[in-house]
């Protein structure tokens, strides 16, 4: 049962699905209005078959996109197969769910008005329900729930409930549970509950059994663990794109209480005014990687928490990596090719260019991503009919200056106010945010 939430939109009376290799499920395709800006949770219920169910040799998968977002793409898992948003905390996978019924609810930041949401598909998996709720005192809850089937599930327990967090990284995470030992239930075997975060199972600290019990944090013949809080640090993958929490069961385990709860995002220079100053800078700067993941700026937020590192190494990307893609794309790449065009027109075939001032990047990822080109180095090779086929290295280094940090932060959110901007700024001094170089490599040909 979900406690106090404000249901926006629903629907059930979704079509069957067409069947065939990972395909887009057109029909399936959802459309819905947001009142208002503010937290919002999208909870998606569907039933997907293992191969064996189907009679044949490939078993339903089934996956969300949201305004053009594929959810669990990034997801690392160890023990389950995933591809491009299939088999992940995110997804809805037969081979583990057996046809059982699994929820997940989707917590995002969505702006007022209209929203997509996309269905891709393997198989023929089935959608129940689609609800939009939105989330009231930075709160969600859930109580006095249990599997709607008893599925076999050997060792490994059977996917029920995800909570898949985009930009709104939970404060903490409440678990109340209550699962029987095999003398209670009469039987052989007892209730068990697998909690997985980010893809990683977490392990039982208690078990006498570690080949039995260890991938079941919950056991019922283990009564010593009912209870279970996990904080943000707990929750958050600092190099992740998204952050997963997922619930698995074994029989009949009952799900007491589950509540989360989340940051006061216009109250927390209040809340956090006694913290020491490095402190304020972590809170900021994960602030500002969380807004940078709503508004689908992945490479901001990713180079922002990759200098939350105490020693972050150089990031390199090679020619062939999406990013490079973007840069050509991008405004400013002119501005390089006009100074590359210049050295090549002189006769210069190799050698270094120190722009004057920094190059900076004018589109909506690259503008707060990569602070700007400082240095850029090149190779040419002459080819017939006047063309160069060049290689280009692009050289960053990711820092702060004092006219930088008011454009990176004033322009995510308005009540970023000039003391969490100088704060941020002086992160570096502090050694929470770190210095790094970036390489671009890019492979261009031109006609001169």
């Amino acid at each position: 049962m979900m406690i106090a939430m404000k249901n926006v939109f629903s629907k059930s009376d979704f079509p069957k699905a067409p069947g065939g290799d990972r395909y887009e499920w057109e029909n399936a395709e959802t459309g819905f209005k947001i009142p208002k800006t503010g937290l919002y949770v999208i909870a998606v219920a569907a039933k997907a078959k293992d191969a064996k169910q189907n009679r044949s040799t490939d078993d339903d998968d089934l996956r969300i996109a949201l305004d053009g977002f594929n959810f669990g793409k990034y997801e690392k898992r160890k023990d389950e197969i995933s591809w491009k948003g299939f088999g992940t905390s995110a997804s809805f996978d037969g081979a583990s769910s057996k046809g059982g019924k699994k929820t997940i609810y989707y917590f995002v930041e969505l702006d007022q008005g209209e929203h997509l949401v996309q269905f891709f598909a393997d198989g023929r998996p089935e959608i129940l329900s689609f609800e939009v709720f939105e989330v009231k005192d930075l709160h969600f809850e859930l109580k006095n729930l249990m599997p709607n089937e008893n599925i076999d599930s050997s060792s490994k327990g059977i996917p029920w409930l995800s909570f898949v967090f985009l930009g709104t990284n939970a404060k903490s995470i409440f678990f109340d549970v209550d699962t029987k030992s095999a003398k209670e239930k009469g039987s052989t075997d007892g209730d068990n509950l697998k909690i997985v975060v980010n893809g990683k199972i977490l392990k039982n600290p208690v078990t006498p059994n570690p080949k039995k019990y260890q991938n079941f944090y919950f056991s019922g013949d283990i009564k010593s663990i009912g209870l279970l809080s996990l904080s943000n640090n707990e929750i958050a993958d600092p190099l992740a794109f998204e952050n997963a929490v997922e619930i698995w069961y074994d029989l009949e385990p009952k799900l007491n209480n589950l509540r989360i709860e989340f940051f006061d995002v216009e109250g927390f220079m209040e809340e956090y005014k006694d913290f020491d100053f490095a402190q304020k800078v972590r809170t900021i700067a994960w602030l500002a990687i969380g807004i940078f993941k709503v508004t689908f700026r992945p490479y901001s937020a990713k180079l922002l928490k990759h200098s939350l590192n105490s020693n972050p190494p150089p990031l390199l990307y090679k020619a062939n990596h999406p990013i490079v893609e973007k840069i050509k794309n991008d405004p400013a790449y002119k501005k390089i090719i006009e100074k590359l065009v210049k050295k090549l027109s002189n006769g210069q075939l190799a050698g270094e260019i120190w722009p004057k001032e920094k190059i900076n990047f004018d589109s909506w990822d690259l503008a707060t991503a990569i602070h700007g080109i400082k240095k850029i180095e090149y190779d040419a090779l002459i080819r017939k009919n006047g063309q160069f086929a060049v290689k280009l290295k692009l050289f960053d280094v990711y820092d702060f200056q004092s006219g930088d940090v008011p454009y990176f932060l004033f322009h995510l959110f308005t009540y970023l106010n000039q003391g969490a901007v100088n704060t941020l700024d002086f992160g570096e001094e502090l050694g929470v945010i770190n210095n790094f170089e970036i390489q671009i490599n890019i492979n261009q040909f031109l006609w001169i």
